[in-house]
């Protein structure tokens, strides 16, 4: 399920750190009025051998903005927009009454008012294929050691021929994780609409991470797509990457 929220700054504006991924994942758990789902999120998730997934995602802000490139900042002003999805339907209820009844909150020590919430559920038809845009950037990488014995990431482009691959195993990975069995058909992804003005690259308590935007074709049955649409495609969900809408 998918929750959207519309808040207004009470103090005309909001003032963000460029990089404001981890302020939202802060203040995301802090919103969760069920302090054992919260901790089981935070601590837990659902397990794939070493891997652990929290199989919920959010998206960028949407709003009026204007970046202070001296301050390293993005101040929005007027009303701003915010998705949340997640597989787990328990998530969306809790985050839903908190946004409703509290009304009030502070986003990185600066108060919002939230004027509006509301619940979607996605049910694709069955299609040969499915078009999607990103509402925050999609990422998939992998590690490994150079000659020194140091560890390195590689982040994949939606051009390498290893991209789709990579969508592919992660999602083999979540959906695993939270079925306990992996899936029988295959997904494959390719770029429909990326540009090189696509490309983002962020930084997430302390980490440097590259990621794409843009509208992608993907290739699988609906409930795979439904799975992703809530949980998330690509790695790094419960850091605000991977969340889509569907486009015709």
């Amino acid at each position: 399920m998918r929750l959207t929220v519309h808040f207004q700054p009470e103090n005309g504006e909001l003032i963000l750190p460029l990089n404001y991924g981890e302020i939202l994942q802060g203040f995301l758990y802090r919103s969760i009025h069920d302090l054992e789902l919260a901790d089981f999120l935070h601590n837990e998730g659902f397990a794939k051998d070493r891997r652990k997934f929290k199989l919920f995602t959010f998206s960028r802000l949407a709003g009026n903005y204007r970046i202070d490139a001296g301050a390293k900042q993005i101040r929005f002003e007027g009303p701003i927009r915010w998705q949340i999805s997640s597989l787990l339907d328990r998530l969306i209820a809790d985050l839903g009454q908190s946004f409703l009844f509290r009304e009030k909150f502070t986003i990185h020590d600066q108060p919002v008012r939230m004027e509006e919430t509301s619940v979607h559920s996605f049910r694709p038809e069955k299609r040969d294929s499915y078009r999607i845009r990103m509402l925050s950037p999609l990422t998939v990488f992998s590690t490994y050691e150079d000659a020194a014995g140091k560890k390195k990431t590689h982040y994949y482009s939606p051009s390498d021929l290893a991209f789709s691959d990579m969508v592919e195993k992660n999602f083999s990975h979540k959906y695993e994780a939270y079925y306990g069995r992996p899936p029988e058909e295959r997904l494959r992804v390719r770029p429909v609409k990326v540009s090189p003005r696509d490309k983002v690259v962020t930084v997430f308590k302390g980490t440097r991470i590259t990621a794409w935007n843009g509208i992608y074709e993907i290739v699988c049955p609906p409930d795979y797509l439904k799975f992703l649409y809530d949980a998330g495609i690509g790695a790094k969900n419960s850091q605000g990457f991977g969340m889509f809408e569907s486009v015709e």
